[in-house]
């Protein structure tokens, strides 16, 4: 039934063939565990301990994955040694741009002071005037 199965916190089903003498073994070791049957398959298959057992078919298969393992790490070598140049370069780029930041800032600084010092010679110019402006009209 494919709608009983979309809520179930374990859906996935795992079967496996045993022979008469194996299905008994693994159902009295059940009974003397106490345990329910899915608990005592998934620590069995989680927890037990395994053995490679050697022979040319393993070993062959082994070594594959063994060398499958060795190209992913030295692929993985190569990706961040290309990631650590990446990042000094941006690194150092980023140091300049804040270095012309601070300089425009300090420029921008200045400039706001030179500007402050224009509009008080300005407003000295207005009130010179405005004193002379009134002189000439006392003259009169």
């Amino acid at each position: 039934m494919p709608g009983l199965k979309k809520n179930r916190k374990r859906p996935n089903t795992i079967a496996f063939h045993v022979s008469n003498e194996e299905k008994k073994a693994i159902e009295t070791r059940i009974n003397v565990s106490g345990l329910p049957k899915s608990e005592f398959y998934i620590g069995s298959c989680l927890e037990k301990k395994l053995d490679v057992i050697g022979g040319k078919f393993g070993s062959d298969r082994l070594s594959v994955q063994l060398e499958n393992m060795n190209v992913f790490l030295r692929n993985a070598e190569l990706i961040y040694e290309k990631n650590q140049k990446i990042i000094k370069d941006y690194t150092e780029e980023i140091g300049a741009i804040t270095k012309r930041l601070n300089d425009l800032n300090e420029a921008v600084i200045e400039a706001q002071k030179e500007n402050l010092e224009f509009k008080k010679v300005i407003l000295e110019s207005r009130y010179f005037n405005e004193e002379l402006l009134k002189l000439m009209k006392e003259n009169n």
